[in-house]
C-alpha cells in the first residue's frame, strides 16, 4: 500500500486533542480524513483547530467514509461497540486501553477482525517506549524472573474528577484500570507464564484524591457524574509458574512528586528503573534511572527526565499500526493477546478486591 493511510477518529477528548492529532499531523504517511464525538461543541473546536476535512456526529456517517483505519480514544464502555462496529465495516482499529471490559468480548472482536482480515490493536503507548525499550534490555539479564514489582502513583493525578472517568458504569473501574492498566501490562509483558492461580487486592477512595485533579488535564466544561471508583489499589497476582506481579497504584498519593517505577527480580539480579509514565508536571527529580544488579555486574542507563518520551511512544506506535497495515513493521511486536491477558489480571483483581 503505497497511498497514504487514511485514517478516522473516534472521540475528540483530550488524549486526541493532546497526543494522537499532534503525532499523526506530523507523519507523512497518514492522512486524518475524519473525526467523529457526540458532543457536537468539542467536535467544531478540534476540526477547525486541526483543520480536519470531514466532521460529524453520526458515527454511521462518519464510517461511510472513505476512511483505511479508526483510532478509537472515547469512553471505555464504548470501546467494544466502536469496535465491532469498525472492523465489521473493514476498518483496521487502534483502540485505547482497555479494548473491552473481558476476555469474552475481545475474543468476539478478534473473531470480528480475523474474519474480515483487519488489524485489531491494544493503545499500550508505553511498550514503545524508549527507557522501557532499554529497561527490557536490562530484564533479559536477570534469566528466571521470580517477581514483578509495579508502582505507579501521582501526587495530583485524576483526570477530570466527577467526569466519566471517576464513574464505574462508563469506566469500568478507577485507578487500577486507569494507570495501573498500564503498568500491569508492562508488567506482564516480562511474565512467560500468563495463567493466574490467584490473585487480591485493597482499595480505598480517598476524600483527599476527589479535589485533587490532574492540573494538566482539566477540563470543567462537562456536567458532573457521580465519582464511585477507587483512587487507589494495592495487591498482587500469583501465576501458575509461581511468578508474582506485585503492584501499587494511586492517583493521590502523599508524596512530593509522581513516581513510575519496575523492579524485576530474577535468578540472576534484579533490573529497575524509576522513569514517569504519562504527561505529568508533578516531578523534581532530574533523571531517569535503569538499573541491573546481579551476576553479569552492574549497569546503569540515564536519561534527562524531561518527559518527552511519552510523545515519542505516541509516534513510533502509530508508525507500528501503520507499518503493520502496510506489512512493514519497525517495532517489537504487540499482540492484541497482550491485552486479553491484561483484562483477565484486573478482572480477577476487581473479583477479589477488599476495602483497605
Amino acid at each position: 500500500m503505497n497511498s497514504k493511510i487514511k485514517i478516522g477518529i473516534i472521540g475528540c477528548g483530550w488524549i486526541v486533542e493532546k497526543a494522537y492529532l499532534p503525532v499523526l499531523l506530523s507523519l507523512k504517511d497518514v492522512e486524518v480524513c475524519a473525526i467523529f464525538d457526540n458532543d457536537p461543541i468539542k467536535l467544531d473546536e478540534i476540526q477547525k483547530e486541526y483543520n480536519i476535512p470531514n466532521k460529524t456526529t453520526n458515527i454511521y456517517n462518519f464510517l461511510s467514509l472513505s476512511i483505511d483505519a479508526v483510532i478509537i480514544a472515547t469512553p471505555n464502555n464504548t470501546h467494544k461497540y466502536y469496535t465491532d462496529m469498525s472492523l465489521n465495516l473493514n476498518k483496521h482499529v487502534l483502540c485505547e486501553k482497555p479494548v473491552a471490559f473481558s476476555k469474552k468480548d475481545i475474543e468476539s472482536s478478534i473473531n470480528i477482525s480475523l474474519a474480515n482480515r483487519k488489524i485489531f490493536m491494544p493503545a499500550f503507548v508505553n511498550r514503545f517506549r524508549k527507557d522501557i525499550s532499554d529497561f527490557g534490555k536490562m530484564v533479559s539479564l536477570v534469566t528466571e524472573i521470580i517477581e514483578v514489582e509495579v508502582i505507579w502513583n501521582r501526587k495530583s493525578g485524576i483526570p477530570r474528577p466527577g467526569t466519566w472517568i471517576t464513574n464505574k458504569a462508563v469506566a469500568g473501574g478507577g485507578v487500577l484500570i486507569d494507570i495501573g492498566t498500564h503498568v500491569i501490562d508492562i508488567g506482564l509483558s516480562f511474565i512467560l507464564d500468563k495463567r493466574i492461580e490467584s490473585a487480591k487486592m485493597t482499595y480505598k477512595t480517598t476524600d483527599y484524591a476527589k479535589q485533587k485533579g490532574a492540573e494538566w488535564n482539566n477540563n470543567k466544561r462537562y456536567p458532573q457524574l457521580m465519582m464511585d471508583v477507587e483512587t487507589y489499589a494495592n495487591g498482587e497476582v500469583l501465576f501458575s509458574n509461581q511468578t508474582m506481579l506485585k503492584f501499587n497504584v494511586d492517583w493521590a498519593a502523599d508524596i512530593n512528586e509522581d513516581i513510575t517505577s519496575i523492579k524485576v527480580v530474577g535468578t540472576n539480579g534484579i533490573a529497575s528503573i524509576n522513569t514517569l509514565f504519562g504527561f505529568s508536571n508533578n516531578f523534581v527529580r532530574s533523571n531517569i534511572e535503569i538499573l541491573y544488579n546481579g551476576k553479569s555486574g552492574n549497569k546503569k542507563i540515564r536519561y534527562p527526565l524531561k518527559n518527552t518520551f511519552a510523545l515519542d511512544a505516541f509516534s513510533d506506535m502509530i508508525k507500528y499500526f501503520v507499518g503493520t497495515i502496510n506489512e512493514e513493521k519497525t517495532v517489537e511486536s504487540l499482540s492484541i493477546s497482550d491485552g486479553i491477558h491484561v483484562v483477565e489480571v484486573i478482572g480477577q483483581l476487581y473479583e477479589t478486591a477488599s476495602v483497605s
